[in-house]
């Protein structure tokens, strides 16, 4: 009864240290973002990806076999790669938290039946089965949660790099200077990935604007394919690409001010309830004493 009592409250540990890492943004990963800078394979690396892990080889069994790319199984692969996490670890931690809710409840039914208790079996199975899949749709949540924050900040920046380059062609640089030089001004993750973006397609001899338009469509952000594709469009006339920029750079920020007065309005709204709360409460307090005694007196 003391090793599974130490048993169920090991599991229940792993649990919360597994939900609490969910919910924790995790950093990239090293190898992802070398994967990144380097568009071919090292030869060097060869053997370490022959030489992968079990859990690496799960990881990808999952994927290849249990990730669709829709319904509750599908994977936010564009998530993913803005978070510089792989599709394989995804898997794993899925995997995890869904045999830990399977788990806990057979273990605590397990403990109530050494307990002298007769719990019947069909209970913790569907609570097991509940649980899994609740704590398996965890990282789902964290992933999209971080996503969406990261995806804000990148237009944030991106505007900002969008007005460096304009400055830059009014300066007169050319302009694959132009969109370069900006991203390399700062130390900031958006700008390291223009950056890594435009290194790419310099050293493939390919159009700075495709390398724009593959990163926003790794990362599903729209405004980088739709400005690749203008650009695109306007050629390397400098008169019409400047007009493409600064009618870009206005549009991101009108989106940007609407985007912030919406969340503005919704969270306001949202604090009407806990201040009618509030204020239904300090009216009970102020009038209960009255009440009671005019009800005492009568």
């Amino acid at each position: 009864m003391t090793a599974l009592a130490a048993l169920a409250g090991c599991l229940g540990a792993l649990g919360i240290v597994l939900i609490v890492r969910e919910l924790r943004p995790a950093p990239p990963r090293l190898d992802a973002a070398l994967a990144r800078i380097q568009p071919t394979p090292l030869p060097s690396a060869m053997p370490v990806a022959e030489a992968a892990s079990g859990s690496d080889r799960l990881g990808r069994w999952l994927a290849e076999h249990l990730a669709r790319p829709v319904g509750m199984l599908a994977v936010p692969r564009a998530d993913l790669a803005l978070l510089g996490r792989t599709v394989e670890r995804f898997m794993l931690d899925k995997l995890a938290l869904f045999l830990t809710g399977l788990a806990t409840p057979a273990l605590f039914a397990a403990l109530v039946t050494l307990t002298g208790g007769s719990p019947s079996w069909a209970l913790p199975v569907l609570v097991g089965l509940g649980l899994a899949v609740v704590l398996a749709m965890v990282p789902d949540y964290n992933v999209r949660s971080t996503a969406r924050a990261r995806r804000r900040d990148f237009r944030y920046a991106f505007t900002s790099y969008l007005q460096l380059v304009v400055l830059e062609r009014e300066a007169g640089a050319a302009l694959n200077a132009a969109l370069e030089e900006p991203a390399k001004i700062t130390d900031g993750w958006p700008f390291q990935r223009v950056h890594q973006a435009l290194s790419r397609a310099r050293h493939a001899q390919q159009q700075p604007w495709r390398a724009l338009a593959d990163l926003g469509e790794e990362i599903n952000v729209p405004d980088l394919v739709d400005l690749a594709h203008t650009a695109q469009i306007a050629g390397g006339e400098g008169a019409k690409m400047h007009d493409v920029l600064v009618a870009k750079i206005g549009s991101m920020r009108h989106e940007a001010s609407a985007a912030a007065r919406s969340e503005a309005n919704s969270r306001t709204t949202a604090m009407w309830v806990p201040t009618s709360l509030l204020m239904l409460g300090f009216v009970i307090l102020i009038g209960f004493p009255f009440f009671s005694k005019l009800l005492g007196a009568g």
